[in-house]
């Protein structure tokens, strides 16, 4: 029999993401037929209280459901039963990965690098040091195959597509380097505010909740080298060279929106941003000098997650009067599309040239939840959608130095306030470069 022990199991994010998920698996039947799935906490309801705080589930999906009180700081409570395979699901909050997988290996849970795993949801780590910490106390107790570092950005159908929009076309590959390619800008923004989450955001910030792992993540499978095949190793190890070779340029601005200060469990002299631009440069073969512009922020016109990559314009303008336009948009969420924009000839007698557009809109309706995937994946031993060791470290070495608090940082973090519903501090903003800013869309027909 096969198992998946969830560490957090009255907490939210079981309740809302992983057991709905979970559900998902089992209705398309692609859950193992012996697979038990385990709540676990420091609670102790009874199993079928626990059931019965989870929502409205038929029998034959309940069935599989089962609790078992524990505490991840005591080795003795760990002990769940003999199972051919089992996956460890910490939904705690990080600061217990440590001791979680510690006392799990103590207790023998991990012994099996073949039948066991743990997966550690983000954030790892607080900052480079505190993320090589964490990794030096994994490498002492498991080996890598059996560690799931999620990004949910990862288990997104829209993101993986950049995959295949890149490596299964050639009329793009040979055009996706340095000579071609003017820059690109990567959005990840938000019309809402903390939303309750003022605490965590407190603590996080933009750059910690957003820069370092998901906007680089994507910046990794837009920049990195077609892999030799499309395995998990291939995969990480194309990722892992694209951000070794990455580095912050100098046009960085933080903001915070207004009214952030007089939000619940902020402090009244907070300097944690909400908002976060700048520039970023790929130091290899194919992309040196090619800017890589990223936004990011909480109280923008627009929430979406958004990739604009411009060409660079015709050696010859032929058509007098026209600047070219060419460029293609990648919209991942919501309303995920793709764009090309391309120059052509203006209906009537001269020469005109105007921008058309090509569009296509992804079928979101046979898209997969990105848990539904983390979780697929991680039953079935797959880590292509999880994140390598190397990729934090080199995630959290990028954005240390906007991490940094106080007169002697090597830039300013000091935030610029801004208004919401406003592109963040745009008299700073707009100095970095010239904007495709995100547009609302209606959805298709």
């Amino acid at each position: 029999m096969k198992a998946i022990v969830i560490f957090g199991a009255t907490g939210d994010l079981c309740k809302r993401k992983l057991i709905p998920a979970l559900y998902a698996l089992h209705k398309k039947r692609l859950l193992p037929d012996d697979l038990v799935i385990i709540g676990s906490a420091r609670r102790e309801p009874t199993p079928e209280n626990w059931r019965a705080s989870l929502g409205d589930y038929p029998d034959d999906f309940m069935y599989r459901l089962d609790y078992q009180s524990s505490d991840l700081d005591v080795v003795e409570t760990l002990e769940f039963g003999d199972y051919d395979d089992v996956t460890y699901f910490l939904s705690v909050p990080p600061e217990r990965y440590e001791n979680a997988i510690i006392n799990l290996k103590e207790a023998g849970c991990l012994d099996n690098p073949e039948t066991s795993r743990v997966v550690i949801e983000k954030p790892f780590g607080h900052d480079y040091k505190s993320a090589d910490h964490l990794q030096s106390v994994v490498e002492r107790h498991l080996r890598e195959k059996q560690v799931y570092r999620i990004d949910h950005y990862l288990g997104k159908d829209t993101v993986n597509n950049i995959l295949a929009t890149r490596f299964s076309n050639i009329l793009l590959e040979p055009l996706w380097n340095r000579q071609y390619i003017d820059e690109v800008q990567i959005f990840a923004t938000e019309t809402i505010g903390c939303e309750g989450r003022s605490q965590y955001y407190e603590d996080a910030g933009v750059v910690r909740d957003m820069l370092q792992n998901h906007m680089l993540q994507v910046l990794a499978l837009i920049a990195m080298e077609p892999p030799c095949n499309m395995t998990a190793k291939e995969i990480r190890r194309e990722k892992t060279k694209v951000l070794a070779a990455s580095r912050l340029g100098k046009k960085l601005v933080c903001g915070q929106y207004e009214s952030y200060k007089s939000e619940e469990g902020v402090d009244p002299n907070s300097e944690t941003a909400t908002f976060v631009a700048g520039d970023l440069y790929i130091d290899n073969w194919r992309w040196e000098g090619v800017p890589f512009y990223f936004l990011s922020g909480k109280k923008m016109p627009v929430g979406c997650v958004e990739v604009v990559i411009k060409f660079k314009s015709p050696p010859q303008q032929l058509f007098d009067g026209h600047k070219c336009n060419d460029r293609m948009v990648m919209r991942l969420q919501p309303d995920p599309h793709l764009d090309m924009r391309i120059d052509i000839k203006a209906p009537g007698l001269d020469d005109k040239v105007e921008s058309g557009l090509l569009q296509f809109h992804y079928p979101t309706e046979k898209a997969v939840d990105g848990y539904e995937r983390l979780l697929y994946d991680a039953i079935s031993k797959d880590q292509s959608h999880f994140v390598h060791s190397e990729e934090v470290l080199e995630s959290w070495r990028i954005v240390d130095d906007l991490l940094c608090i106080g007169d002697k940082c090597p830039v300013r973090t000091v935030p610029y306030i801004y208004f919401p519903g406003l592109w963040g501090p745009t008299h700073k903003v707009n100095l970095i470069t010239k904007w495709d800013y995100p547009l609302e869309l209606e959805h298709p027909n």
